[in-house]
C-alpha cells in the first residue's frame, strides 16, 4: 500500500511525515457525518422548529451525510441509494408539512420518492435497476394526483414504501462489491 498517485514520496517530508512511511489512512466520514446528522435534528427542536419540520429534517440530515460521503469518498454506490432514499423521504414529508397538500400528501410523498430513484440513475446511468421501485411509486403518485384511483388495495398500502424500501436494502446487501 503506497501513497496516492497525486502524493508522491518526495513530497513526504514536506507535508510532516517520515521519509518513506506513508500518510495515516483517512478515516470515512460516513459515522461522523450520521452522528452531525442525528444531533442536528435533535438540536432543531431545542431551538423551537415545530416537530412537523423536524422530523423531516432527521431524514434530510441523514440523506445528506450519505449524499456528502458519496462525493467525498470514493463514490461509492452503496452511498448513493441511501442519500437519495433518505433525502426523498424527508422532502416528501416537508413538502406537505410547509404547505399544507392535504389529499395530495401521500402522492407527493410517493412522487419525490421516485423522483430520488430517478435521481440515482442520472448519477449513476451504469446502474438501471432504481427504474424498478421509481415505475410502480410515480404510477401510483400519478394515480392519486388525476384521479384518485387506487391501483394497489386499500389494506395493502401502508405496506408499499416499506416493502421497496426493505427490497432495496437487500439489494444492496447482496449486490457485488465490484462489477
Amino acid at each position: 500500500m503506497g501513497l496516492p498517485p497525486t502524493l508522491r514520496r518526495a513530497d513526504a517530508p514536506a507535508l510532516g511525515f517520515r521519509s518513506g512511511s506513508t500518510p495515516p489512512r483517512r478515516r470515512g466520514v460516513l459515522g461522523g457525518l450520521v452522528v452531525f446528522a442525528i444531533g442536528f435534528a435533535f438540536f432543531l427542536p431545542a431551538l423551537g422548529v415545530p416537530s412537523t419540520i423536524a422530523g423531516p429534517a432527521l431524514f434530510l440530515a441523514l440523506g445528506a451525510a450519505f449524499a456528502a460521503a458519496y462525493a467525498l469518498g470514493y463514490r461509492q454506490f452503496v452511498y448513493l441509494v441511501p442519500a437519495a432514499i433518505l433525502i426523498g423521504v424527508g422532502a416528501g414529508l416537508l413538502i406537505p408539512a410547509v404547505f399544507a397538500t392535504g389529499p395530495l400528501s401521500a402522492p407527493i410523498f410517493l412522487g419525490v420518492l421516485a423522483a430520488a430513484f430517478a435521481a440515482v440513475t442520472v448519477l449513476a446511468p451504469e446502474r438501471r435497476w432504481p427504474l424498478i421501485p421509481m415505475i410502480p411509486l410515480a404510477l401510483i403518485a400519478v394515480a392519486g394526483v388525476m384521479g384518485k384511483v387506487d391501483l394497489v388495495p386499500g389494506a395493502l398500502q401502508p405496506f408499499i414504501f416499506p416493502v421497496i424500501l426493505m427490497a432495496v436494502g437487500a439489494y444492496l446487501l447482496v449486490e457485488p462489491a465490484q462489477r
